[in-house]
């Protein structure tokens, strides 16, 4: 049990050694300091893609809550969605042109090693001689990297905030392909409702148009009958009923009727 003890102490001596080793070389470690200049271009470019990155997530969330409001059931299809679905989605393009352009400054920076070289002004004053034109490809690099650092995680933000416009055009396009189908269904069942009451005002057009020419005022031989009336009404009744019926059929075998209904 003692030598546990003993073996316990000095794991525990040999941990706080190595802690404080560390520590030690932690604190003697010269770190790379970034120049002012460098953090100004970082901080503008931080505040421009968060500002760019606020207004994708309200247009993303406006866009989503519309989504989800014109996929209900019983959701308004009407021309006022179509309306707002494509208000929504010029607010996407404008939004869309506003971040490309911004890719793009940063995209034509980051093609221009000597640009981003002169980025570092500090250095400029520190070492003027290596500015000194025809500046060596191996100084520009070299010269260019932290600044190129800078631009490329900037540049990933919006190509971030890219893909979630291109993700939310997307969600709009089939929303909208959504709307205009249900419209369509919409239309062609009161085109089916039409044609089906066009239908019977035929028939009773019909019925009505041997009603009068029995009407008339001129003597037949069906005055003295007694069931000519329950014949005639049965008949054209009848009739009228077996003309909507084949028609009806007719028009299903054809296959022009759609199942609508």
């Amino acid at each position: 049990d003692d030598d546990k003890i003993v073996m316990e102490l000095d794991n525990k001596e040999l941990s706080e050694a190595i802690r404080q080793d560390e520590w030690a070389e932690l604190e003697g470690t010269t770190f790379i300091e970034m120049p002012f200049e460098l953090k100004s271009v970082d901080a503008i470019l931080n505040r421009v893609s968060s500002i760019l990155a606020d207004d994708v997530m309200d247009l993303q969330l406006s866009a989503d809550s519309l989504i989800t409001e014109l996929l209900n059931p019983g959701a308004d299809v009407g021309e006022r969605a179509q309306e707002i679905l494509r208000t929504m989605k010029n607010l996407v393009k404008e939004m869309m042109s506003r971040v490309t352009g911004f890719r793009r400054a940063l995209e034509n920076m980051l093609e221009d090693y000597e640009e981003m070289a002169l980025m570092n002004l500090s250095r400029l004053l520190t070492h003027p001689d290596l500015y000194i034109q025809p500046v060596s490809q191996s100084t520009l690099d070299e010269e260019s990297d932290e600044p190129e650092l800078i631009l490329e995680a900037h540049l990933q933000r919006a190509y971030t905030l890219a893909n979630a416009l291109n993700l939310v055009q997307g969600q709009i396009n089939t929303t909208e392909d959504y709307v205009v189908q249900k419209s369509d269904g919409i239309r062609n069942r009161l085109l089916y409702i039409n044609m089906l009451i066009s239908l019977l005002s035929l028939a009773v057009g019909g019925a009505s148009f041997v009603g009068s020419l029995l009407g008339m005022n001129v003597p037949n031989p069906l005055e003295d009958n007694e069931s000519a009336f329950i014949v005639v009404s049965a008949a054209t009744a009848g009739g009228s009923l077996a003309f909507v019926v084949i028609v009806f059929i007719m028009i299903r075998m054809v296959g022009v009727l759609p199942r609508v209904l």
